[in-house]
Parts: structure tokens; sequence; C-alpha cells
């Protein structure tokens, strides 16, 4: 059986790749942040919360909680470097990351459904989804900007050294380029 991955050229189909996920990164760090003050606030004042993580509800300690977020928010900045200076390998760890969290959250949810009411879990089977797609849609943009960057080799050429240097032409040394004009001595 033979499935191809899709290939994004866009980002939610009106924004240049890169900018999208800059952008996805930049959510990211914010709703990272925000868990992280909430968790802690909790582990602070001793209150007990399900902890969420990519639409999976599990009950594991919120210090845990926080220290998973701490975690995906260095993640994120690998993220944002990576896209911003275009450095493919601070990209592939970042998209290896987000495989490793993709598998562990689904691993997460069979268990979660495992051990809970049916009831109880099929109220949260809807966060699970939306988190998952969310997830997984971030995968298929990193992908498409590796793959991007790895035809486009993301090397610069000096064009105004060509121009300069008459490199562009490799002809005989009497025919000038069309920015070099001959002064002719009469």
């Amino acid at each position: 059986m033979f499935c191809e991955i899709p290939v994004f050229g866009r980002c939610c189909f009106c924004m240049p790749l890169r900018r999208g996920i800059l952008t996805f990164g930049y959510l990211n760090i914010l709703f990272a942040a925000f868990m992280v003050g909430v968790y802690s606030y909790s582990v602070h004042h001793s209150y007990y919360m399900t902890m969420v993580f990519h639409g999976v509800a599990s009950d594991i300690d919120s210090e845990l909680g926080v220290a998973i977020y701490c975690a995906d928010i260095i993640f994120s900045v690998v993220l944002l470097y990576g896209a911003h200076r275009q450095i493919i390998i601070y990209l592939k760890v970042f998209y290896y990351y987000t495989l490793c969290t993709l598998f562990a959250t689904v691993l997460l949810e069979v268990i979660a459904c495992t051990q809970r009411y049916f009831y109880l879990e099929l109220e949260l089977l809807p966060l699970f989804f939306a988190g998952l797609a969310i997830h997984v849609y971030l995968i298929f943009l990193v992908r498409s900007l590796l793959k991007k960057l790895e035809i486009s080799g993301h090397t610069y050429e000096n064009q105004l050294h060509q121009i300069v240097n008459g490199e562009t032409v490799k002809e005989a040394s009497t025919v000038y380029p069309s920015t070099v004009v001959p002064v002719e001595n009469a």
C-alpha cells in the first residue's frame, strides 16, 4: 500500500510556510508558558488538577506537568531559532521531538481510555482529536519546510559579484556582459 505524505507550500492556505511555522511556534510558547503558570500555581497552593497535554487528560502530578510544558517551551524555542535562521538541524530536532510526543500522546490516550469509564472518556475524545489534528498538522508543516530547505540547498549566490567580475559570460573575451559597455578610442 502506497500513501503519499502531503507537502504544503503554505500554512493554513493563507500564510507563507515559514511565517506560518513561526506563528505556530510563538503560539505554542505562549500556551506552554500559560500552562506552566497554571500548574506552578497548582503546585504552590496544593490544588489537585488533571493534567492536559496535547488533548490528553491524565492523572499525573502537577510537578510533572510543569516539567513537560517547560520541555515544550525549550523545543519550541529550538523550532523558532531553526525557522528564523533556516537551520535544518534544529528543525529536524523539533521534528523528531514532535514525532515522539505524538507517539506518547496516543499511548497516553489509549491508557486513559482503558482506565476510565466510557462516559468520562467520551466527553474528552473531541479534545484529544482536536489536539492530535493540530499536532499532526504542525508535523506536516515542519516536514514540508525541511523538504523545501533541503531541495533549495539554502545557499545564497552573490549575483552582484558575478556581474562585476563578468563570471556569467563563459564565451570569448570579446563578448561583454550586457552591463559592461566597452570604451572605444577613435
